[in-house]
């Protein structure tokens, strides 16, 4: 009986690090893609000439990738630092002025420490969370991307 129970519980815990493909694929794609399109225009903006909105949306973004950095870590996605690379790309592309890059950075830092503070593991809210933050980020990455076009 007492094995049963430890091979549930087993079983449970293998069930719930499988976590991270089905349910989150969609949106981690779509913010993938769009995160490109962004860094792929971002040259031809350089940062110059980008609005108060847009700097609080590139705010907003390097928060999201913080949180998805470390919410992907503790689902065992196994993507190393990924999202942490995202967003050395992010600011390398853009060229934000000073203050901006450091607003951003200090986003990032802030958003990946507070939610390793409140998962330490993955649970269905961290999983819930981490679905928010990559639609969230898909539409930022589209309306960023359409400003840096048009």
């Amino acid at each position: 009986m007492m094995l049963d129970f430890a091979r549930n519980r087993q079983q449970s815990l293998v069930d719930l690090s499988a976590f991270g493909t089905k349910a989150v694929r969609r949106p981690l794609l779509a913010l993938a893609v769009l995160l490109t399109l962004v860094l792929a225009f971002a040259p031809t903006a350089h940062g110059a000439g980008r609005g108060p909105g847009s700097e609080a949306e590139l705010t907003r973004l390097s928060e999201i990738l913080g949180a998805v950095h470390h919410l992907r870590q503790v689902c065992n996605a196994n993507e190393g630092q990924l999202w942490r690379m995202k967003m050395q790309e992010l600011l390398k592309l853009e060229h934000p002025d000073a203050n901006l890059k450091e607003l951003m950075v200090s986003h990032f830092n802030r958003a990946y420490h507070q939610h390793r503070l409140a998962y330490s593991r993955c649970t269905g809210q961290a999983r819930a969370d981490l679905v928010r933050f990559l639609d969230e980020g898909a539409a930022l990455t589209e309306r960023l991307a359409a400003g840096a076009s048009g």
